[in-house]
């Protein structure tokens, strides 16, 4: 897929995960082991009450939901790899509301601009607008990502 493919204003729906108390402890002893993270009893007198999911947790999930998405593109005939992305990083990165155990997010992302990147003319620059959602509606991350990606050639 190049550049010129990619439809602006379109929201896609990645998937849904739900955090259990298992799957935060987990996550948060291999990678943020603070204790409202990884201890229930230390948790409970901390700022949040209760386990809350690691912000980096929230973060995972998207990408894990962004690269099953982009490999059914590709099993779908709709993409052919990513060979053609680099991601020079990310903007705006909030964790606006903690994720308790139990809570189901649905994660989307929605691309909103394509930027020239005149040092590299083979390349163009995608922001899309990504977020995770519960199913009241309420925002608990977003971020915006920023991927250069190759230009029709010729």
């Amino acid at each position: 897929m190049w550049l010129e493919d990619i439809p602006l204003g379109g929201k896609m729906v990645l998937g849904s995960f739900e955090f259990t108390e298992d799957n935060i402890i987990a996550f948060a002893k291999l990678y943020d082991p603070q204790p409202f993270h990884i201890d229930r009893e230390a948790a409970k007198s901390s700022l949040y009450g209760s386990l809350i999911a690691s912000g980096w947790h929230t973060s995972a999930v998207w990408m894990k939901l962004m690269i099953a998405q982009r490999y059914a593109q590709v099993d779908a005939g709709q993409e052919s790899t990513q060979d053609n992305y680099i991601s020079p990083g990310v903007r705006e990165l909030r964790w606006l509301r903690p994720v308790y155990p139990g809570a189901t997010l649905t994660y989307t992302t929605e691309p909103f601009a394509k930027v020239d990147w005149p040092s590299r003319p083979t390349l163009g620059l995608l922001q899309s607008r990504n977020e995770a959602r519960d199913d009241k509606d309420a925002l608990y991350y977003s971020f915006i990502s920023q991927v250069l990606i190759a230009r029709r050639p010729g």
